[in-house]
């Protein structure tokens, strides 16, 4: 492993150094020269003034009528200036003559020297070529990547084993890997960077879709001419056949946390059945947000969660009956019991236990959980049908509110396929960068000035037909891919911003709106790679978060806020008031702007209480500095009603609808907007 190591770091260094390898032409000519030809330089200049010295005495003393002597002595002078002019003329063409030999010489080296540079680059471009096609053809994943973590070379089973034959170059691990590894990569790929050391990393892809794969993942920090680490090189070998002969088969088979059967076992165990019994029952439960859960305990405090839910399942199970965790919040079930209703008392009173608050480090946690139920042989004659069956009830759940045990009925067949087939859509879209965004602005109303405009994103059907995010962001969230869908909403953000600048154009601040799942380490690195890249777009930069989505008490959360702001980026509130509108909490936020849902605007003409709250929102926010915005402005009775109120940045029909961001020339030129 160490060879194999130091071959693949040598094969990363030569493929990106080697351009900078190649031969210097020394640059000492005009020295030499000057050095070789110092005597007769000197001798050629007394040469010649001594004759000019002569000529001129000479002919003064011609010149002074001073008798037959002074003529005689003049002719000598006159013939002394000759002489030295002889002379001189001697010494120039012997300087003429060696610099000519001279430069035969240099132009002779000069050719030595461009032939061993062609031999060299094409020993160089062979080299690379050898080095390039033994790292495309082994087997496992082999990648480098520059600095701010974008790939520069990947080989073939790094593209195939990782990221579904997709082109890896110039892109992030937030756009290529599963969300599950992209933290702790990031994390290894700093370490590596950060020390110059070694970072080796074996860990465990135990993901829902995905067959159970350890692997060892090797980093090599690639150090340029001046000490500092440009990149890194970074390999990974699976040795799930090291760890399963380690390993007890039936350890393989189990979750590490909770002790309970995993995802592997759980599908072994289904494809070992060849039909349900009938009355089996099969529960799929989700503990609502428990990725928000996760991140305000932190994971060994999440751990623990898991183990009290885990527990209180196997208190309420019967023997014989197949228990199993398949991902880090989802758990199924397979129960079984003659009497169909007592079964579903014994899963409402599941469902009832499984909601009692748990005590964690002597520290009391509340939370909820959703339950999706099929059974045989009503919803499917096979476990992995009633699997299936009991996912599609317990989105159904979530849907509905979450906090509740749903059934499924036949009619969500055709549900399944539409959400499939939507599902299948965005992640082609994402894949394909098939997005649109939109811009919609926002303005001051008492002068017009566009001082933001707020990036939308649309997906591009091939009949010319835009999907919405209404219709796509919440199967986004739940999928995980959403924060494929915020790294490109940002990444295009950015891009837009540093165009403009880079043509001479002021730009309009952009506002993008964020998961929260995006909000975390990964996002910090993206931002400081731009911060190295050019800081000067985050002076045009926001970033919005829904005030529904956000944790009730997260020291980690709040501390990524604060860094944000670090960076000159403005913070907006979303959709202020859907959520618990906690007004207490606003000083503690490092918010600058907060957006007022449209339902405290949209019958605010009608609604004297209405304007009361509004008034005292506003109110406050003047008091804490927070700059306040109203969504969904459509007519001009409401818009001046706001504005009398108070709140003078306005964003809605009233002023534009969105429109490409490709087509915002007239509002690049005007700045400025009118009410319609």
């Amino acid at each position: 492993m160490h060879r194999q190591a130091l071959l693949l770091l040598q094969i990363g260094a030569l493929i990106l150094t080697a351009e900078t390898n190649m031969p210097k032409t020394p640059l000492t000519k005009a020295a030499k020269t000057t050095h070789t030809f110092k005597g007769p330089i000197i001798s050629l200049v007394t040469a010649s003034f001594l004759a000019g010295m002569f000529m001129l005495g000479g002919f003064w003393l011609l010149n002074t009528n001073l008798g037959l002597a002074s003529s005689l002595f003049a002719i000598i002078l006159v013939f002394l200036s000759l002489t030295g002019l002889l002379v001189a003329l001697r010494i120039y063409a012997h300087i003429s003559l060696n610099l000519a030999q001279n430069d035969q010489k240099h132009l002779q080296n000069a050719l030595i020297q461009a032939k061993d540079m062609l031999d060299t680059s094409k020993q160089l471009r062979d080299d690379h070529i050898v080095l390039q096609s033994l790292m495309q053809n082994l087997p496992f994943p082999i990648w480098l990547k520059d600095r701010f973590g974008r790939y520069l070379v990947a080989n073939q089973a790094f593209t195939q084993q990782w990221c579904n034959g997709a082109d890896p170059k110039g892109k992030t691990d937030a756009e290529l890997l599963n969300a599950k590894l992209v933290d702790a990569f990031a994390l290894e790929d700093q370490k590596a960077l950060s020390t110059g050391q070694p970072q080796i990393l074996e860990i465990r892809f135990d993901f829902t879709e995905q067959t159970a794969q350890w692997m060892r993942i090797e980093r090599y920090a690639l150090v340029g001419d001046d000490g500092q680490s440009v990149g890194v090189l970074g390999f990974a070998t699976d040795i799930s056949g090291y760890k399963q002969d380690n390993v007890p088969q039936s350890e393989l088979l189990k979750d590490s946390v909770t002790q309970l059967m995993n995802q592997t076992g759980l599908t072994r165990y289904i494809e070992q059945q060849e039909q349900a019994a009938h009355g089996v029952h099969c529960v799929y439960i989700d503990i609502d947000h428990f990725k928000v859960l996760n991140d305000s305990l932190g994971q060994d405090s999440g751990d623990q969660l898991l183990k009290h839910v885990a527990e209180r399942i196997l208190l309420a199970s019967e023997k014989g009956e197949v228990l199993s965790r398949i991902s880090a919040d989802e758990f199924v079930l397979f129960l079984t019991e003659d009497s169909q209703n007592s079964l579903k008392q014994r899963i409402d009173d599941l469902h009832e236990q499984l909601n009692q608050p748990v005590s964690i480090n002597d520290i009391q946690y509340s939370f909820t959980t959703s339950f999706g139920v099929a059974f045989a042989p009503e919803h499917g004659e096979t476990l992995g049908e009633l699997k299936q069956h009991a996912g599609v009830a317990l989105f159904n759940a979530k849907k509905l509110g979450r906090n509740q045990v749903h059934w499924y009925h036949n009619d969500y067949r055709d549900q399944a396929i539409r959400r499939l087939n939507k599902e299948q859509v965005l992640r082609q879209a994402i894949a394909e960068q098939l997005l649109d965004i939109h811009v919609q602005p926002r303005i001051d109303c008492r002068n017009g000035s566009i001082q933001a405009l707020e990036c939308l994103v649309r997906i591009q059907m091939d009949d010319g037909d835009l999907i919405y995010p209404g219709t796509f962001i919440a199967l986004a969230e739940q999928n995980g891919l959403i924060r494929q869908l915020d790294t490109f909403m940002l990444e295009s953000a950015l891009m837009q911003i540093q165009g403009w600048l880079n043509s001479g154009v002021e730009p309009i601040p952009l506002a993008i709106n964020l998961s929260l799942q995006s909000f975390n380490e990964t996002l910090l690195a993206h931002l400081n790679r731009w911060q190295v890249r050019n800081p000067a777009v985050f002076d045009y930069l926001e970033l919005e978060l829904t005030e529904h989505r956000l944790p009730e008490r997260d020291h980690n959360f709040l501390q990524h806020l604060h860094t944000i702001r670090e960076f000159n980026i403005r913070l907006a509130l979303d959709d202020f008031g859907t959520g618990y509108a906690n007004l207490s909490r606003l000083p503690e936020w490092p918010f600058q702007i907060l957006k007022l849902d449209r339902s405290f605007i949209i019958d605010l003409p009608n609604s004297p209480k209405q304007q009361a709250v509004v008034k005292s929102i506003i109110d406050l926010c003047a008091t804490l500095d927070i700059q306040i915005v109203a969504e969904g402005v459509e007519t001009e009775e409401v818009l001046t009603l706001v504005d009398q109120l108070g709140c003078h940045y306005i964003q809605g029909f009233v002023y534009a609808k969105p429109k490409p961001i490709t087509d915002i020339d007239d509002w690049l030129h005007a700045r400025k907007l009118v009410a319609q």
